[in-house]
Order: structure tokens, then C-alpha cells, then sequence
């Protein structure tokens, strides 16, 4: 069977892109369509639902250094093994407004991390409100990856376009500041494609900021100062495929969703308003 996600017109290069470089053999079609409300200005970053996953084949290697807006020195956590996959997707709200993925071919795989203690004071906006946060030490480490359905993708560049790495801090409520509304959601990733998936969330438990990667001297820096971070919320479950491969700057593996712990990540907004890290 063929899955289909539909992007928006300014996706079609990048589609056709992908079909040359065999995507679609390997199972996923693309499709182009003009999102709804086409015109209305959307977040250059896309929404990702995430699913909890484990791996074979893909390592960190040693020394990696890192450094974002919550830890502006770099710093060097341990690595575990990779424990989610992130699919680009589309959200569409209550209203019927569609947020269509601007860069489906892009993923995000992450890895397990530990690092000295950390808090953080946040500020972060989305579509779905504002809300002032506590964020602790980090705890994954997502990297850009190429996705494929039955081999890996074998792709020219180890990392797709146009997306960051991003280190990710798990977020606690400050009760009287918190004002997400993360209600009459559904999503399209490409498990689901072509149903959209209504998601019911819990309140938001994860910050991925935009982080430089620097491995053996070489320094991978988000794409510009700017750049949005992810709010993740824990949501109801939305179909999972057995088996990928994915392909990033680590190596590439096969990566097995798993049917617990998915989130759905939002993007957004970043003001980081006191610091003890």
C-alpha cells in the first residue's frame, strides 16, 4: 500500500527532489496541494508527531559538544541510544485551517542524554497560546534524518535541508502562567496519511531548542538566530508503521516505532527569562 502526505505547492521541488533520489520507491509518494487558508502566514518550522522507538544500528559518536539558548556554553552530555522518531506533519485546527509540512522530507530522530543538572525559567508561544515554564536538564538530542520504508535512504547529504537539531528539555508547569489550549487538533503524519487523526493532549512536558552541534571541530549551527523551538505535548495514539530506516549524521539503522509515549510538537517562540544552568 501507498502512503500519501499531502504539502503545499512551495514543497513540490523538494518532492520532486525526492523522487529522483528514489523515495517513492521506497514507499512513500508525496503529493502537492495549497493548504487551507493558503496566503495566511505559516511557521517556517513544521509540526512533528514523535513516537517512542528503539533502534539498531545508528550511534553517537564520542565528544559531541553542544550549545542553544538555555546553555549557551557548549557542553558534553552522555549519550544513550536513539528513543524517538519524528514524523513531519499536518495540523488542522477545529476551524478546518490546515498547517500543511513545508518540508516533509525532513525527521527528526533523537537520542537519549544526560547532563548536569539544569533550570531554566521560559517563556514560549504557539498557536495554541503562551505559557511561562520551568525546563530541567536535558534529556534528548534530535538530529535532522532522512526517512525510507524498506532500505535506507542512501541520500547524497547525510541530513536533510532546512531543519536544526535541537536539544530537548522536559517542561514543568507554573500553574498561574500556563495558557496552552491544545484542544480540537488533528494531525496527518505519513502513519496516518490520508486520515487526519483527531488528538487529545496533556498539558505541554517538553522544550526543543535549536542547538549548534559541533563533532571532531566541525561546528553544525541552527540555520539563523531566529529560528523556532518545539513545545511537545503528550497525545492519545495515532497509527504507527512497524519498521524504518533512517539516515542522519550519526550513520543510519532500522528504527521501530513503538505504540507508547507519542507526542505531538508544536512550533514555537522562545524567550528564555532566568537561568541557573
Amino acid at each position: 500500500m501507498t502512503h500519501t502526505l499531502s504539502i503545499p505547492r512551495a514543497a513540490r521541488a523538494v518532492a520532486l527532489a525526492a523522487t529522483a533520489f528514489g523515495l517513492v520507491a521506497t514507499g512513500f509518494l508525496l503529493t502537492a496541494s495549497s493548504p487551507a487558508g493558503a496566503g495566511a502566514p505559516l511557521p517556517t518550522l513544521d509540526h512533528f508527531l514523535c513516537y517512542q522507538a528503539r533502534e539498531i544500528g545508528i550511534k553517537a559518536p564520542p565528544n559531541v559538544l553542544l550549545e542553544n539558548a538555555i546553555q549557551t556554553a557548549p557542553f558534553a552530555p552522555n549519550f544513550g541510544a536513539a528513543s524517538s522518531h519524528c514524523n513531519p506533519a499536518n495540523k488542522e485546527l477545529a476551524s478546518g485551517r490546515i498547517f500543511a509540512a513545508k518540508n516533509p522530507l525532513a525527521h527528526l530522530l533523537c537520542f537519549t542524554i544526560k547532563y548536569a543538572p539544569v533550570a531554566a525559567t521560559v517563556l514560549v508561544t504557539n498557536q495554541f497560546g503562551k505559557a511561562v515554564m520551568t525546563a530541567s536538564s536535558p534529556t534528548r538530542f534530535c538530529l535532522p534524518s532522512w526517512k525510507a520504508n524498506i532500505a535506507p535512504p542512501n541520500m547524497p547529504t547525510k541530513a536533510p535541508p532546512g531543519l536544526d537539531h535541537f536539544t530537548c528539555y522536559p517542561l514543568k508547569e507554573l500553574p498561574s502562567s500556563y495558557g496552552f489550549r491544545a484542544v480540537g487538533a488533528k494531525a496527518e503524519d505519513e502513519f496516518s496519511a490520508p486520515k487526519y487523526i483527531p488528538l487529545k493532549m496533556g498539558l505541554a512536558n517538553l522544550l526543543c531548542v535549536p542547538t549548534t552541534k559541533i563533532v571532531a571541530g566541525v561546528v553544525y549551527k541552527p540555520q539563523s538566530a531566529n529560528d523556532l523551538s518545539l513545545v511537545c505535548f503528550p497525545t492519545t495514539k495515532t497509527p504507527i508503521w512497524k519498521q524504518v530506516f533512517d539516515e542522519n549524521q550519526f550513520g543510519e539503522g532500522r528504527i521501530f516505532p513503538l505504540v507508547t509515549n507519542e507526542e505531538f510538537c508544536v512550533p514555537s517562540t522562545l524567550s528564555v527569562q532566568g537561568n541557573k544552568g
